[in-house]
């Protein structure tokens, strides 16, 4: 439960990151992000994954109430659905998008290593057997953090030379950065010791 609970707190502060993120860099209006279809793929993108994993660390948690691990098994085939339609449909957008071929490209590489980590801790499959074993919280941060970095370019002057988002940041989003990094590794932390513990 408290696992859950950092979680959803980690959820938070990346959400206020994007947030921070698209108001501290001149670019796109509020309303031009709206009605981007990269931009709500991102933003589907990070909701699924988050639900994705939180859904399956409730599946294998130590509730084993038959009708609350229904209800995740319910929601995380949802999720992965939702993940794979947005992930086809920024594959589709992003054929367009000249400029961020770099940022999708690691959206689709973090994808994949998220899948197989996803089929990995539910045992649906052994998953992209390339890749080895995948521990889904990494996968998840770096998956998460593909999908936010997308999203704030996508506010950024469409000029040839821009400077990253994050490097003409104010302090509050590197203070945000900083916390998202320790929640991060707590979490890590907490789900390593009671797999030891048992």
């Amino acid at each position: 439960m408290l696992a859950l609970l950092l979680f959803l707190v980690i959820a938070a502060t990346a959400w206020m990151m994007l947030y921070e993120a698209q108001h501290s860099v001149s670019g796109a209006s509020h309303q031009d992000l709206i009605f981007n279809p990269g931009y709500q793929h991102a933003q589907r993108l990070k909701v699924a994954a988050a639900r994705a994993a939180t859904d399956v660390l409730g599946m294998t948690g130590a509730d084993k109430d038959p009708r609350a691990i229904e209800q995740y098994q319910t929601d995380y085939r949802l999720q992965r659905t939702q993940i794979q339609a947005d992930s086809e449909g920024l594959e589709r957008w992003g054929a367009k998008d000249r400029r961020r071929q770099g940022l999708l490209l690691e959206i689709r590489a973090s994808l994949v290593a998220l899948n197989a980590a996803l089929d990995q801790a539910t045992g649906a499959s052994p998953g992209n057997s390339s890749l080895g074993k995948v521990p889904l919280l990494p996968a998840l941060n770096r998956a998460e953090s593909a999908f936010s970095n997308y999203a704030a370019s996508l506010t950024e002057p469409t000029q040839p030379e821009t400077t990253h988002y994050l490097l003409a940041a104010p302090v509050l989003l590197w203070w945000l950065l900083i916390l998202l990094l320790v929640e991060t590794a707590i979490l890590t932390w907490m789900v390593v010791s009671a797999r030891s513990a048992r």
